[in-house]
């Protein structure tokens, strides 16, 4: 009998958005008081035996307890035009026409205790899944690869990146720029434009995931086309480093696959150590790449091991005036106070699509704008209303 990966400690901190290495110390205490029991077991995808999580009866009782609770409790909303009302959670649906997860809803509560309704149709629209169409080749492992509803622009930024992937000499392609410029979304719209066998290993390490986590979803990904070596190193007791990269490179050569390493800048020293050796060793392999997402403007690690024709850096710049106003949205906003905020976000995607759900506590927490910024921006967006 396999689990489903949502019940792992991974599983858990994906659903509530923590640290993986943050859910032992929570599931002790509810194991303490009954409310879970665990179990050593094989999990879906997964080649080790690993602790599952489930309800006892005491849990399951209790659990529907809090949601039921939670349904029952009222929460004022600003809806579409700008009027606060209070209303029961499990009302939200059929006022807004928005179905969300109850434990979504909750973080998008701003600090105020304010629900949004745009807020909650901006969420709706960014989690809708867009997957490339009639691809035969193995796409979405083991992250799936979102992309949001919206996309302005970037059409010398796509280009240049399919541009260095076809370049049979390029064996690192990296993507940095500031949170929330759109490096990943940038990536998304890269690989949907590839051609119906290419193979994407797509990785994102910012749930605090080890080595052991990165090269057990790699030797899944590789054992699904049929190359199994990696797979069996990591099944024997003695194993290196060198055995496991080894294992990699005999495993990936002529597979037509890209790893996308999103995050990079938050894995472990392992990993890193890891990636630059395996960078070094894919030379000559021209139908296998790799591209790294993170942030800052600096160069990571790799780059340093690499000869200059080996790799290429994209730093992704802010959206120019024209594609800010479209991702924007505010018709009645003058040429003036757009620049007002075009100065302000320096074309930002994600300070843009804040600005426009009117999520200012969120805005405040990317660090981008002073007191006075912010509220010269909740004006500026006022004046959509009138």
């Amino acid at each position: 009998m396999e689990a489903p990966q949502a019940v792992t400690q991974k599983g858990i901190a994906d659903a509530i958005d923590i640290r993986v290495t943050h859910v032992p110390r929570s599931v002790k205490k509810l194991d303490e008081e009954g409310m879970i029991y665990e179990s050593v077991m094989h999990i879906e995808g997964m080649d080790k035996r690993r602790k599952a999580y489930f309800l006892t009866d005491k849990g399951m009782y209790h659990a529907k307890e809090i949601k039921r609770n939670l349904e029952e409790r009222r929460i004022p909303l600003r809806d579409s035009k700008g009027k606060i009302k209070d209303v029961k959670i499990n009302e939200l649906e059929e006022i807004t026409g928005v179905k969300i997860d109850i434990l979504d809803l909750l973080r998008l509560i701003d600090k105020g205790g304010i629900l949004n309704q745009k807020s909650m149709e901006l969420f709706a629209k960014s989690e809708k899944k867009v997957a490339p169409e009639k691809k035969t080749g193995l796409f979405d492992f083991p992250h799936r690869i979102t992309q949001p509803k919206k996309f302005v622009d970037r059409k010398k930024e796509i280009d240049t990146l399919l541009k260095w992937i076809k370049n049979k000499d390029v064996v690192l392609i990296s993507v940095n720029g500031n949170t929330g410029i759109g490096k990943t979304s940038l990536v998304g719209k890269v690989l949907s434009k590839l051609e119906k066998d290419v193979n994407v290993f797509n990785y994102d390490f910012k749930k605090g995931e080890d080595f052991d986590d990165l090269t057990e979803y790699l030797s899944e990904f590789l054992a699904r086309l049929n190359r199994t070596e990696l797979k069996s190193i990591l099944k024997s007791k003695r194993r290196g480093q060198r055995d496991v990269l080894k294992g990699t490179i005999n495993s990936i050569t002529d597979t037509n696959a890209i790893l996308v390493l999103d995050t990079l800048d938050q894995a472990d020293k392992t990993s890193r150590k890891f990636i630059s050796t395996l960078s070094q060793e894919l030379n000559g392999l021209t139908n296998v790449k790799i591209v790294t997402i993170h942030d800052g403007k600096k160069a990571l690690f790799i780059e340093e091991v690499l000869d200059s024709a080996q790799f290429r850096t994209l730093e992704l710049k802010g959206l120019d005036r024209k594609s800010a106003k479209s991702l924007l949205g505010i018709k009645k906003l003058d040429l003036e106070d757009f620049e007002r905020i075009f100065r302000l976000t320096e074309g930002n995607p994600l300070a843009l699509k804040l600005i426009k759900s009117e999520d200012v506590s969120n805005l405040k927490k990317t660090g981008r704008f002073t007191s006075d910024e912010l509220t010269l921006i909740k004006y500026l967006k006022s004046l959509e209303k009138l």
